[in-house]
């Protein structure tokens, strides 16, 4: 079945709504004590809206891959050799969103959430592949048809916020949305090696729920 998602209201995630209007609201008291301050509060507004943006995309319907769970490029395509929920030698495919990436993620995969946590404490800076693996982080855990996978949001150096659209027991379609994580921030993928192979390398440019990452063995 081909679905997509349901338009937001004015192009933007509820999220970045009392930014945006915040900022909107100060632009004419500011513009009446300084005309260049009013100006600079609206193009705060019109930027904030832009890393708020929530594009609706068609859902992807070939079974037989991964996609994306964000977009952004590949920072990291590397092993681990056991983790949470997975359980076994998986692969990890980790994506950087700058501030100019939409920050909304979706599901690479359809299948059922059974469980998340939240975990980790720090703030390094996403980019930093090695160091922001213990960064504040949010651990989606899904059943599918091919075995485990586990989508971790992590926050950035700028990223306070992890913000879950889903719970534990949903049932989801790849490319459907999870969530958001609010300026900067990385996303990544692991499944099983011996379940999937990665299709991406370090540097390739992605789009959340549209690109392949892997392909189910």
């Amino acid at each position: 079945m081909f679905s997509s998602d349901d338009p937001p209201r004015f192009g933007t995630a509820r999220e970045g709504w009392p930014y945006v209007a915040g900022l909107a609201l100060a632009a004419l008291p500011l513009a009446r004590l300084h005309r260049a301050a009013g100006i600079a509060a609206l193009a705060s507004a019109a930027g904030v809206a832009a890393f708020f943006r929530d594009p609706v995309r068609p859902w992807p319907t070939d079974p037989t891959l991964l996609f994306a769970p964000a977009d952004g490029f590949v920072i990291g395509v590397d092993r681990l050799e056991s983790g949470w929920h997975v359980g076994a030698p998986a692969h990890r495919i980790s994506i950087f969103l700058s501030l100019f990436d939409v920050h909304v993620n979706r599901s690479p995969v359809a299948g059922t959430i059974v469980d998340a946590r939240d975990l980790g404490s720090g703030f390094f800076p996403a980019m930093d592949f090695r160091r922001s693996h213990e960064n504040r982080r949010r651990e989606i855990a899904f059943d599918t048809e091919h075995g485990p996978v586990v989508v971790v949001q992590i926050a950035g150096l700028l990223a306070r916020r992890i913000v879950p659209w889903v719970a534990s027991g949903e049932v989801v379609a790849a490319g459907q949305k999870l969530g958001m994580i609010t300026f900067g921030s990385r996303t990544d993928l692991i499944v099983p090696e011996t379940a999937a192979r990665p299709l991406v390398e370090t540097g390739r440019r992605v789009v959340g729920g549209q690109t392949p990452v892997a392909a189910w063995r």
